[in-house]
């Protein structure tokens, strides 16, 4: 009888079918797993997108393309395949696929990342004309620090404080006073209470610079700006101070 029972066990254990089904099964909860985590990541960048909506749209159509694909992907996943042994091998490519574009696609900006000469420069101003010769003005500096310049604009100071919300980050921000929706001072204000450790530079008249520092500013030059004045605060890349906005 025991040899009985023990040849009826092994049969058990080497039955392909019921490797099939333990495969069949581990797959699946792999596969619930990643749909999880496509969830938490397509409802992630719905907020962003409903954050730049309210500011710029430069990012909406990026951010859209995203969804989208990670909304193919949880398809693929769910319905991609069936549960027989026979689809094992493309369901197990299939999260293969998956997994790898999570690990592209969700990396925490805040990681440390070897960063170069990079120096990323947020101009706030609500005339789109000074924004434009600020612009200027900051990439003809950098150069000649040797600084590889990134620019990203809002006009007011209400577009800055959301772009921070959906996680932007900046070496420096660079903040007109005098604007419409949200001051300058008001801007400043709400970036260092959300943990904004960024330099913010104020370009103000001198009527308002003493409660334009009063507000946060590391620095305040007064208007017009030229590069000169720009050459006195531009900072070391390699001094960048990380923002925590948790308390946002």
């Amino acid at each position: 009888m025991a040899d009985e029972y023990n040849t009826q066990s092994d049969q058990e254990m080497l039955d392909p079918s019921s490797i099939a089904d333990e495969d069949n099964t581990q797959t699946g909860q792999e596969i619930q797993n990643l749909v999880m985590k496509l969830d938490e990541h397509y409802a992630n960048l719905e907020q962003k997108r409903q954050v730049f909506e309210n500011s710029i749209g430069s990012e909406i159509e990026v951010l859209n393309k995203d969804q989208n694909e990670a909304r193919k992907l949880r398809h693929s996943l769910l319905y991609g395949s069936d549960d027989t042994s026979s689809n094992l091998e493309a369901a197990s490519q299939n999260i293969a696929n998956v997994k790898q574009w999570l690990n592209e696609n969700t990396l925490d900006s805040e990681d440390e990342e070897e960063q170069g000469n990079n120096f990323s420069v947020l101009i706030v101003d609500d005339d789109r004309t000074i924004r434009e010769t600020n612009r200027r003005f900051m990439a003809l500096a950098g150069t000649q620090k040797q600084l590889r310049m990134e620019f990203q604009e809002a006009k007011n100071g209400k577009e800055a404080v959301y772009l921070h919300l959906a996680g932007a980050s900046f070496d420096l921000i660079l903040m007109d006073n005098q604007m419409p929706i949200m001051t300058g001072i008001q801007a400043t204000q709400r970036l260092r209470k959300m943990g904004v450790k960024s330099q913010i530079v104020g370009v103000s008249s001198e009527s308002d610079q003493q409660a334009f520092i009063d507000a946060g500013l590391d620095n305040c030059i007064q208007k017009p700006l030229d590069i000169a004045k720009i050459t006195t605060f531009l900072s070391d890349p390699s001094k960048r101070k990380r923002n925590d906005t948790s308390q946002a």
